[in-house]
């Protein structure tokens, strides 16, 4: 029995050698080693074949934190090797709310940050014109 995490494979030269030329050549995918290339794909075929616990689908969106002056959001769809998304400042003024990421007043973070009832609480209650963005629920 293996002692540890980790737990090694044999696998034979000449496939070894073809993964590891297009790992080299192609460094845009972000494996940096055949083991991170194997692990890959052997999750890949895992989960096709399901014998992996599939792990629940989180939301594209999910508000980060919360506060008077704006929220940060994390989206997942500018996800990447490295980041499993980007954190999105969005900004409230009385007659608008800003998206520093979309440099816009008018996106689907703003329309997102704007609907999360703790910020519509604030809005609400501070009377404030943005307010009328503000989907109806």
């Amino acid at each position: 029995m293996p002692i540890g995490k980790y737990r090694g494979i044999t696998l034979q030269r000449e496939l070894v050698n073809v993964i590891e030329r297009y790992i080299n050549s192609h460094p845009e995918m972000g494996y940096k080693s055949l083991a991170d290339f194997a692990t890959d794909a052997i999750r890949e075929k895992c989960e096709q074949l399901k014998i992996l616990t599939p792990m629940p689908e989180q939301p594209v969106l999910e508000h980060f934190n919360i506060s008077e002056h704006g929220v940060r959001i994390l989206d997942r769809t500018l996800a990447n090797r490295t980041s499993r998304g980007r954190i999105i400042d969005v900004y409230f003024r009385p007659d608008n709310a800003w998206c520093e990421h979309c440099q816009s007043t008018d996106c689907r973070h703003v329309e997102f940050a704007l609907n999360i009832p703790k910020v519509r609480k604030i809005i609400i209650k501070k009377g404030w014109e943005i307010s009328k963005k503000i989907k109806e629920t």
